[in-house]
């Protein structure tokens, strides 16, 4: 029955709620009654990414990173500083670091030569403390003119402070280290537990602005693993702790950021996603149509290759294209030409020509105007070079 032939009883035209008969669908509380099941599951999975998201703690596995609880990072020295009621922090530009350095924070650099010339030479003019923590195959130049270098002392060695420097003493001893600086001619430069001729593990400057810097040659005694060896905690402690406020900047994690990294997308949006593309696969897989095997039928309607060709000719004159009809009946008498006379499929033009000129009786010029000629420059000169083309096919296999 017709939805527009259902009635109501009080015959004004419109169907009864509920019809059999109607044709817009279901009510939207019924499609939403069909679709709970998989809204409550969806619900489910967001509640629990969100209670593992705020019941985890945000650590992280970058070396010598702050929240770094493994043994290559440095949680331990930050829990340290902020018992001795140091507010450490984390950012993750040069523009931020040089900004908290002129708010009065210590800046501990890590990977200083990944930073520009431009962002050494700001530090060292904010005038406030700066930690390099980390000199070797580093660029210092702009910060100060003290050099890196290479010479190094194994764990098995312990360096003593040879200096006056308080923070070396309260150290007292330390257990080698990868690199060292050289002070060069820098005035009021500070030496400490030196590693080779004029070579330190630890030296202090001064900057250009009025702060100090502070260069600790291997960063492998800031971490979880090695501060509690020799003095590497109280060196590593009385160096950075000299204000209230600490911001940790290590200059390598600012080359290689991706869209994750970002501080406008919240850290557990991955998460999410990963748990969104799971539910919508499941949904898809439960109310997709499911298809049986392939069944082979037969076509509804046989069409003849004559009635196609029939075709396609009309479209070619319809559309004017005389060029792509040209080479069409071209390729075709061609094709046939080279089957009767047993050329092979590899045979070139002049091999055709030549074989059709024996054959025919035509002349290989003829023969080759027709077959490879200009295009027809109407609909009656492409009508005669179809029936050429024709009377050269008859001529060469004669019916």
């Amino acid at each position: 029955m017709s939805a527009s032939a259902t009635t109501s009883p009080k015959g004004d035209g419109t169907a009864p709620a509920g019809s059999a008969d109607q044709v817009v669908g279901a009510r939207p509380g019924e499609r939403l009654q069909r679709w709970r099941p998989f809204l409550a599951a969806g619900a489910l999975l967001l509640l629990v990414a969100l209670a593992t998201f705020w019941t985890s703690p945000q650590s992280s596995k970058v070396p010598y990173a702050i929240n770094n609880p493994h043994p290559e990072g440095t949680q331990a020295l930050a829990e340290l500083l902020r018992d001795q009621g140091v507010d450490v922090s984390a950012v993750t530009s040069a523009d931020a670091a040089v900004s908290a350095a002129a708010d009065g924070a210590t800046v501990v650099v890590l990977n200083v030569g990944d930073l520009s010339s431009f962002d050494r030479h700001q530090l060292a003019h904010t005038g406030q403390e700066v930690v390099v923590l980390g000199s070797l195959y580093e660029d210092l130049a702009q910060l100060t003119d003290m050099t890196p270098t290479g010479v190094s002392a194994s764990t098995t060695t312990t360096l003593e402070p040879e200096c006056t420097d308080p923070d070396a003493v309260a150290a007292s001893a330390l257990a080698g280290s990868t690199g060292s600086v050289d002070l060069g001619d820098v005035e009021g430069a500070v030496g400490c537990f030196p590693v080779g001729d004029g070579t330190y593990a630890y030296a202090t400057a001064p900057l250009a602005g009025g702060g100090t810097l502070r260069v600790i040659a291997d960063p492998r005694i800031a971490t979880n693993e090695n501060l509690t060896t020799q003095g590497n905690a109280a060196l590593a402690i009385r160096a950075m702790g000299r204000s209230d406020r600490l911001v940790w900047f290590d200059a390598s994690q600012t080359l290689a950021l991706n869209v994750w990294d970002t501080p406008l997308l919240p850290p557990w949006l991955p998460a999410l996603m990963l748990l969104g593309g799971v539910a919508v696969t499941a949904l898809a897989l439960v109310r997709g149509r499911r298809f049986g095997r392939l069944v082979s039928e037969d076509l509804p309607v046989v069409v003849h290759a004559t009635e196609t060709a029939v075709g396609r000719g009309r479209l070619y004159r319809r559309a004017g294209d005389r060029d792509r009809a040209a080479q069409a009946l071209r390729a075709g008498t061609a094709l046939r030409l080279g089957r009767s006379l047993g050329l092979p499929a590899s045979a070139g033009r002049g091999e055709l020509l030549q074989a059709a000129a024996r054959a025919s009786g035509w002349p290989a010029a003829a023969i080759d105007h027709a077959l490879y000629g200009p295009t027809p420059a109407d609909d009656h000169a492409l009508a005669d070079l179809a029936v050429r083309l024709e009377q050269l096919e008859s001529e060469v296999h004669p019916r």
